[in-house]
């Protein structure tokens, strides 16, 4: 894979930046690490006292048991976003089963600089598409059947670049490690995985698309995609395991979902 490193989008707008990136994910895994420390250097520092231990040696353990627990996370942060593939019921293709679809991949990866990843098929009729983390922390990209039968090779060139161009940035990278956090966090509090789509990601999925120009630098194929996509409703993702990547699909699978600004925006270029 490339070097990844701030990617400029057309029209000289700044791209996603993954020291910012992996800023804002550590301050996740810190803070949970933080309050799980406290909460259990207190509970056993309260139990060490009550036992007649020293209260110098009781409040010893307590901050050695905060560092350690900052010391988890922080390795915890390092070790999350594995392979997500095996997350979702997906089949590999290649030039023989998607021609098509492996032509504009490695076209627009050489195109971007970058190793042209996986691509992988989900069986749904929706025209929709995803970029996620592959086996090795690789990129891959996840496309729809409905994808594949319903656009025109120009649509599809402009759904598979929006996806390449996150792997090609560092922020699907970025995405695998807020997934794997959110995936642990969520068993306890399920509010940690969205379920309604917000404005933070609209402003997101407005840059995904900027993105996607960058590469192609064909505005019409990109509104037509859209609105194709529109005619087939995505509906929002109700098993565990696919929640986690709703919000980070071409439509995302949310409550509340719109359209109508990114077509606006897209339409200015």
């Amino acid at each position: 894979m490339a070097k990844q490193s701030t990617y400029t989008l057309w029209g000289g707008l700044e791209g996603f930046d993954p020291k910012k990136g992996a800023a804002e994910v550590v301050s996740y895994y810190v803070a949970v690490g933080g309050v799980a420390g406290v909460v259990l250097g207190v509970v056993i520092g309260v139990l060490l006292a009550a036992a007649g231990v020293p209260g110098g040696v009781a409040g010893f353990a307590g901050v050695v048991i905060l560092v350690a627990s900052l010391v988890i996370a922080l390795v915890g942060y390092s070790q999350a976003g594995g392979d997500e593939t095996r997350l979702l019921d997906l089949t590999p293709l290649d030039a023989d089963s998607a021609p098509r679809a492996e032509s504009l991949v490695e076209g627009i990866s050489a195109t971007i600089g970058l190793e042209p990843p996986g691509v992988y098929l989900l069986d749904e009729p929706q025209v929709n598409a995803l970029a996620l983390q592959g086996p090795g922390r690789s990129g891959a990209v996840v496309v729809t059947s409905g994808a594949l039968e319903l656009l025109t090779r120009l649509e599809l060139e402009a759904l598979l670049a929006r996806e390449l161009v996150k792997i090609r940035s560092g922020e699907v990278a970025f995405e695998a490690k807020v997934r794997s956090f959110r995936r642990v966090v969520g068993r306890f509090w399920p509010g940690a995985v969205p379920t309604v789509y917000t404005r933070a990601m609209l402003g997101r999925d407005i840059a995904g698309d900027v993105g996607a120009l960058t590469a192609t630098r064909f505005p019409p194929a990109l509104i037509s995609l859209l609105q194709k996509a529109e005619q087939i409703k995505v509906q929002p993702a109700t098993d565990p395991k696919r929640r986690l990547f709703g919000p980070f699909w071409f439509i995302p699978e949310l409550r509340e979902v719109v359209t109508s600004e990114r077509l606006t925006e897209i339409s200015e270029f």
